[in-house]
This record gives C-alpha cells, sequence and structure tokens, in this order.
C-alpha cells in the first residue's frame, strides 16, 4: 500500500550525481499543467548549463512533480475501469504505464524485470532526450521523474540511474531503478565495464 502522498513520505537514496538529493523541495498542490516543448527546451538547457549542480537540479525538479504524475496516472486508470497501479502485474503495468506516458508525449515507454533485482525502463524518442543542446547527454528530468514515480509503488526508497542515451531514428535512453544498495552494484559493475543484463543474474 503506497501512502497517502508518497513523495512527500519518501526520500530516494542514490548514488553521488547519478540520482536524486535526498532533499528536495516538494510542492504541497498536485497540479499538472501542459508547457511547449520550446519552452522546456530552453529552461532545461540554461538549468543544466548552470554553474553549481545543473542536472542535479533537474533531478530534484522531476522529483519533486511525480506524485502528481502518478496521482494522474491513477487517475487515468480508474477512468479507465483498471483499479490501482500497485494492484497491477508486472506485465499490466509496463502496457498501461506505457500507455500513458506515450500520450504524454514521453515517446514509448516498456518496464520490464531484471531476474527480480531491477526494473529496466527503456524509452525510445525520448522527449528529454530530442530537447537535448549540442554536446549534451543525460535525462537528468527524466531520470528524478522516474525514481519519484516508481516509489509511489514501493515501500522503500527508488534509485534510478540511466545507463544509455541516445538520439535519432534508433534513439533510446534506458534506466535501471531499485534499492539504493542494489543500484549501486550496478553502478560499480557496469563502471568496470561488466555487461548490465547480468546485473542480478547470481
Amino acid at each position: 500500500m503506497r501512502p497517502t502522498s508518497c513523495v512527500e513520505s519518501i526520500r530516494p537514496q542514490h548514488l553521488p550525481s547519478e540520482i536524486v538529493p535526498e532533499e528536495m523541495a516538494i510542492s504541497s498542490t498536485p497540479e499538472l499543467i501542459g508547457l511547449a516543448q520550446r519552452t522546456l527546451r530552453d529552461l532545461r538547457l540554461r538549468v543544466a548549463g548552470a554553474s553549481g549542480g545543473g542536472p542535479d537540479a533537474l533531478r530534484e525538479a522531476g522529483y519533486a512533480g511525480a506524485g502528481s504524475l502518478f496521482d494522474a496516472f491513477d487517475t487515468w486508470l480508474s477512468d479507465r475501469g483498471e483499479g490501482k497501479a500497485e494492484d497491477l502485474s508486472v506485465d499490466d503495468f509496463s502496457d498501461r504505464a506505457g500507455e500513458f506516458f506515450q500520450a504524454a508525449g514521453w515517446g514509448r515507454v516498456t518496464f520490464r524485470s531484471l531476474h527480480d533485482a531491477l526494473a529496466v525502463i527503456d524509452i525510445e524518442h525520448c522527449w528529454e532526450a530530442q530537447l537535448h543542446g549540442e554536446g549534451e547527454r543525460g535525462c537528468h528530468l527524466t531520470t528524478g521523474t522516474l525514481a519519484g514515480f516508481l516509489g509511489c509503488l514501493t515501500d522503500y526508497p527508488v534509485a534510478v540511474m540511466e545507463i544509455d542515451c541516445s538520439v535519432g531514428p534508433t534513439g533510446r535512453c534506458r534506466f535501471l531503478a531499485g534499492n539504493a544498495d542494489m543500484l549501486e552494484h550496478a553502478y560499480d559493475r557496469v563502471s568496470r565495464g561488466e555487461e548490465w543484463e547480468s546485473i542480478g543474474s547470481g
């Protein structure tokens, strides 16, 4: 059972510079608004290019709004007679969440389990990657948002790490999600050049 206000009650644990800082400014007013893509692109370029932790600020901002996004997803499910998100099977959650995020303009999103140890999230034609400036890499807003969104489904803080980011006709961004200890283990292995697919296999 997720808390009534999941983002306020669960702080993400994370690897330094990889995920979402523990202290975050959280809005108490759950609401969603639409913004032009050009506005988001200009804003994130300015923040990402700022000195003193631009990427961290983007991850914080994504995390701060994740609870409202999850509430919108729950409402979207209820309107379709699907019940609560936490009651869905992994396959049904992937299908429904993928449909929800694609309708919201995120790209084609899929969720799957990796050896029952981590979640793998793939986003084809990721909305944030399409907004990158020249030489920029990393979908920081998306990383923070996924950490908060998935944390609403668990009774522990969820950490998220992006391991692949590409744009173009076959562009895809890939993220790993799990508890902080598992993500730290994954980070160490990937940093040593090991294949991420083997994490949690034994």
